[in-house]
């Protein structure tokens, strides 16, 4: 959710920096430090103390207070559709890029990690089948899961291409609002398939000793010392049914049936991509606005919200091919003799939008949230979803996730016995 810092804010704050500066940092970065270490390997305790304290030797430095360094706490993002919009400032690019992060389940509990594993398992083959395959919207497309330290799980669905962010996220939900049907009709044996590979993949014998480390280092950076956390998700696997796959993503994706839904969409803008006003967002809806992108791409012309959004209106009562024709007929192609090839990718696109348009998927309705964020400079799109327009002032508005707290007894001052 937080953005990193923009090479040009670098390049200004560079001009700041003195080489007094730069000398002061080097004699004070390491006056006062907090650091963790893992030793791996054919050590005895007491060398693996040793080791470390051979290290705090060297960097001759005094411990660092307490307060300073505290374990990371996850923000935890409250029910809501809001979405982060960033205009990318190289010129020449021309990909657009969007991911979509819905917040589900716990971090720490077994059950819904490896619920949350088999569900992303099934998701990103169809997600590359049907928006990169068949859609071709991107050579960058898929599904992918992340853990928040002791906070919440997270599936993210990203799309790369050069279409508008708002007709990408709108081919995102397309794909979210079928994917139920996919998950009911899953076959059991395949199932369980399923299961067997994660189980097994999660069994094979570490090769290296760096396979090792790395497995053990990432309980140790989350403070929570579950080192057991693998024969618990294995062990939980068993468990795991097909049911509880659908019930994750009904209670927490999918937008008709979700009694939790906290989703943030993170939009990147190619310079060369029109970019949505704040009073476009809160005048007409997404499709609207997605499908003025495509034709924009297409026709190399700027398109009237209000006209376009009285044409939609118009053709309500066509079908979709006639009303297709119409659309041609208004808003012609560059280089196009303005016949209708629906398998070219730009008309495919278009074909989509209009679709959309004409036939929108009904919302999940936020608009009735009691939260406001009108204080902090957010507005609501038409959907009711908000627009983040300063991410710090967003993160305080937001309550946090409670310290990660150790699974095992750790012994205090090792160096000191």
């Amino acid at each position: 959710m937080v953005p990193f810092a923009s090479a040009s804010s670098l390049e200004q704050l560079l001009d700041q920096v003195t080489i007094k500066d730069v000398q002061k940092h080097i004699e004070t970065v390491f006056s006062a430090v907090y650091f963790k270490m893992l030793v791996v390997g054919n050590f005895e305790p007491a060398e693996a103390a040793d080791a470390a304290q051979q290290v705090n030797q060297m960097l001759k430095s005094q411990p660092l207070p307490a307060h300073s360094h505290m374990p990371s706490r996850m923000v935890n993002i409250e029910p809501g559709h809001y979405i982060y919009r960033h205009m990318g400032e190289d010129p020449n690019m021309l990909n657009n890029a969007v991911v979509a992060t819905f917040y589900c389940g716990i971090a720490t509990n077994p059950t819904d990690r490896t619920t949350m594993a088999l569900l992303v398992q099934i998701a990103k083959d169809q997600f590359f089948d049907q928006l990169r395959t068949k859609e071709q919207l991107g050579y960058n497309v898929g599904a992918s899961t992340n853990s928040f330290n002791s906070g919440r799980l997270a599936l993210k669905l990203r799309v790369q291409g050069e279409s508008n962010p708002t007709y990408l996220l709108q081919r995102i939900d397309s794909f979210i609002y079928g994917f139920q049907q996919v998950l009911v009709e899953f076959d059991t044996v395949q199932f369980n398939a399923l299961v067997n590979s994660i189980a097994s993949k999660a069994n094979e014998q570490l090769t290296s000793v760096d396979a090792e480390a790395n497995r053990m280092w990432t309980p140790i950076e989350e403070a929570t010392y579950d080192f057991a956390r693998l024969a618990d998700e294995v062990e939980s696997l068993q468990r795991v049914r097909l049911d509880d796959v659908l019930d994750m993503w009904d209670r927490y994706i999918n937008p008709h049936t979700a009694v939790t839904y906290a989703r943030v969409d993170s939009q990147l803008w190619a310079a060369k991509t029109s970019y949505p006003s704040a009073t476009d967002m809160t005048t007409w809806p997404e499709s609207i606005l997605a499908l003025a992108g495509c034709l924009e791409s297409e026709t190399h012309m700027p398109v009237d919200l209000s006209d376009l959004s009285h044409f939609i209106n118009t053709a309500a009562t066509q079908s979709n091919t006639d009303a297709l024709a119409l659309l041609a007929r208004q808003y012609p192609m560059a280089n196009s003799t303005q016949v209708i090839d629906e398998t070219a990718s730009g008309w495919s696109k278009i074909k989509n939008a209009l679709n959309m348009a004409m036939h929108p998927h009904n919302q999940h309705a936020l608009q009735d949230s009691e939260t406001n964020f009108t204080h902090v400079g957010m507005y609501q799109t038409m959907e009711g979803k908000w627009v983040i327009t300063d991410v710090d002032k967003f993160k305080a508005t937001q309550p946090l996730h409670g310290l990660p707290v150790p699974v095992i007894k750790l012994i205090p001052n090792i160096l000191t016995k």
